[in-house]
């Protein structure tokens, strides 16, 4: 399942590390579970529900940047992707400098944690765990200021 949602063995691999991590975070919970089984296909196929959405909306973003770079041509909806989009380069900037370079080289350059690791002179694991500490960071980041501007909407329609 995860080679064919991730088109490369290094993501599918990646894949399947949150899934263990996230059944390790979870492990106290085995005791309660009486499906082991179906539990674990949840955890799997949520993970790889969030996986897509994540792959979606970054290559939504970085093509709708792309194309609007290129025609120098922006529109009224065009705003909360540029907003997005900065939003994104400061959660980015705000990651110490190695997990700035993996993030870098692996999602906006598509290389593989192999490649990445060569490059950068650093195991393929420090490389794989530098990916997961980023996108950990940047997924805080983004929730935070989401939902402070939530927060300001509810209080502006509020009034």
């Amino acid at each position: 399942m995860g080679l064919f949602l991730a088109r490369s063995e290094s993501q599918a691999q990646e894949l399947v590390q949150d899934v263990f991590l996230k059944v390790w975070e979870k492990r106290e919970q085995l005791v309660e579970v009486d499906y082991f089984n179906a539990w674990l296909r949840t955890i799997a196929r949520n993970t790889a529900a969030n996986y897509l959405r994540a792959r979606a909306m970054e290559k939504l973003g970085i093509t709708r940047l792309l194309a609007q770079q290129s025609s120098g041509c922006f529109t009224e909806n065009d705003a909360a992707d540029r907003e997005y989009s900065l939003l994104l380069q400061a959660a980015i900037g705000q990651l110490p400098l190695q997990q700035q370079k993996v993030y870098i080289l692996h999602r906006q350059q598509g290389l593989r944690h192999e490649d990445i690791a060569k490059h950068l002179d650093i195991s393929v694991l420090t490389s794989r765990k530098y990916m997961k500490l980023a996108l950990r960071s940047i997924r805080v980041f983004l929730e935070r200021r989401m939902d402070a501007a939530v927060s300001v909407a509810l209080i502006i329609y509020l009034n």
